[in-house]
């Protein structure tokens, strides 16, 4: 069974088109000053139902009786988590364009919807992924302990962030703008966020195909 193969019954039995639909839950961020953090933290709520209804369907079981190395199954995972996600992120992108259109003066409340925010999310994504998914391959189904840790690792990991650009002298007035002028390090964090995500997630796959070649379902 090819990937894409994997990829699309991952995405028909697992997390179907449906659950996209909660990137529609963006567009709360077109009211005045609601924090853009909070419209690319529902991609966990998309997740864990999805990821509790296939363990309720014994989507697992299903899974390991197919012809395919457990490896591959892994990486069908990640693939289906690291979409939703982006998904969930480029909705966020959209509608921080409009934000920005309606609030030129940026938000009142967290860091502006500007490409190094954009960056620390994934960041946060990252941290998400390394700590939730190889946990969830220690049995191939379970959410529980793992998910809220992964939970508190992204929220942690984003209040870090977002206080180091309010505490450090002169970070706020650079990263914490709408202003076209401070777009080269806004993006210079864009880039390094997006390689600490991929980064992250890679040693996520790693470690995740080493704890499901374990289970004994």
């Amino acid at each position: 069974m090819s990937i894409a193969t994997l990829v699309h019954k991952e995405a028909r039995l697992v997390v179907p088109p449906a659950y996209l639909g909660f990137a529609a839950l963006t567009l709360f961020n077109l009211i005045p000053h609601y924090p853009m953090i909070i419209g690319v933290s529902y991609f966990m709520l998309a997740l864990f139902i999805a990821l509790s209804e296939a363990n309720a369907n014994r989507d697992h079981v299903f899974s390991i009786s197919l012809p395919i190395a457990r490896a591959r199954l892994v990486t069908g995972k990640h693939l289906i988590v690291g979409a939703v996600e982006l998904v969930q992120l480029a909705a966020l992108a959209v509608v921080a364009v409009v934000v920005a259109q309606m609030q030129p003066g940026g938000n009142a409340v967290g860091l502006d919807g500007n490409p190094a925010f954009f960056g620390f999310v994934l960041l946060a994504y990252g941290v998400f992924n390394i700590v939730f998914l190889p946990g969830y391959f220690t049995t191939g189904h379970r959410i529980g302990r793992h998910g809220v840790l992964a939970g508190i690792a992204f929220a942690v990991v984003y209040v870090a962030a977002e206080l180091s650009v309010a505490l450090v002298p002169g970070a706020s007035g650079v990263l914490d703008t709408l202003d076209p002028a401070d777009a080269v390090p806004q993006l210079l964090v864009l880039v390094l966020g997006a390689l600490a995500f991929i980064g992250l997630t890679a040693a996520s796959h790693r470690l995740s195909v080493r704890a499901f070649e374990r289970v004994n379902l």
